[in-house]
């Protein structure tokens, strides 16, 4: 129910509350005074039904953090740029297909929690707020790996980047992709004889088959995602940036129980006469591998004398009937 007089309120005001009874939000989250709707700085709305929101919106002028926790919500309304003084805002509906244009006078803007196609279409005003070290905008729901293609018109922001030689990337066209997806992370696969020059754009390279591709993105997904672990990436960093190619290889079994094996046939495929300076580990079963299975794995890699901050490990459990698989990158000094 509507508190305020509505009689002396703005229209835009008189809008703003009609539309907050009908949807139940209450007056402690939307105040239904006029001075104290004014002096607003913070905003969450939490509804199953809302699709869209009224432009009266807009009129919140000293909104800084606006949280849109509506899973029906389609749109967003043009008005939504006059909120110049937002610093966070959170959309966590998949249905917001379009960001409006007025989106780019957010200037304020240090925290965006939203999905990851709309983080795509940020515009430009924001991406170099992204770029410049001077500035912080804080992007929760990017990508986190991505394989891009010289082909593409316009880049995704993602934290680790992948390129193929084979595609035939030149320096400046890895350094545009760089910059435009905001990349703290660019690694080129070598999965042909094709190699690449030693540009110094790129952080690392992976030689591996073609249809290895996808496992050593999943790889770097599982294992450095700072969501779910917690990783130094200034180590991470250090061990991919090694002056030799890093090698990918890979073994598998029908059963779990026979992840000794697999492991031998990981070892195996090392050659004798290197020194390995960091080590990627992950292995994948439908079950969650004992301490003793683990073990095998740890101790051998011990043994390999790795500074510790230089191998990262990884156990996925996956529903794949009876199921054991092991990857490894490792990198040459």
């Amino acid at each position: 129910m509507i508190t305020n007089n509505t009689t002396t309120a703005k229209p835009w005001m008189s809008e703003l509350w009609t539309w907050a009874d009908d949807f139940g939000i209450s007056e402690k989250d939307l105040p239904r005074n006029e001075a104290h709707l004014l002096a607003i700085t913070e905003l969450e709305i939490c509804s199953d039904q809302i699709t869209e929101l009224p432009e009266s919106i807009g009129y919140l002028h000293n909104l800084t953090h606006l949280a849109l926790n509506c899973k029906a919500l389609e749109r967003l309304p043009e008005s939504i740029g006059q909120l110049s003084q937002l610093e966070r805002l959170t959309i966590t509906s998949d249905e917001v297909k379009q960001l409006p244009e007025s989106f780019a006078r957010l200037i304020s803007l240090s925290s965006l929690n939203i999905p990851t196609h709309l983080s795509n279409q940020l515009p430009t005003t924001l991406m170099d707020k992204c770029r410049n070290e001077n500035e912080t905008l804080h992007i929760e729901r990017m990508a986190f790996t991505s394989l891009y293609s010289p082909l593409e018109k316009n880049y995704g922001l993602s934290f680790f980047g992948f390129v193929l030689i084979s595609d035939d990337w030149n320096e400046k066209a890895l350094i545009d992709l760089k910059f435009k997806a905001v990349l703290d992370f660019l690694l080129v696969l070598q999965t042909t004889e094709q190699t690449i020059d030693d540009f110094d754009v790129v952080d690392g390279v992976i030689i591996c088959k073609p249809d290895e591709v996808q496992k050593i993105i999943n790889m770097f997904e599982t294992t450095f995602d700072y969501s779910v672990v917690s990783v130094d990436f200034r180590d991470v960093r250090e061990a991919i940036n090694f002056a030799k190619p890093a090698k990918f290889i890979q073994a598998s079994a029908l059963k779990v129980s026979e992840s000794d094996k697999v492991f031998s046939q990981i070892i195996d495929q090392i050659p004798e006469d290197i020194t390995i300076n960091a080590i990627m580990f992950q292995a994948e079963s439908n079950r969650r591998l004992t301490l003793d299975e683990l073990r095998i794995a740890s101790d051998t890699i011990d043994k390999m004398d790795i500074d510790d901050k230089y191998v990262f490990y990884n156990a996925e459990v996956v529903d794949k009937p009876e199921h054991c698989w092991m990857g490894m990158i490792y990198m040459i000094g």
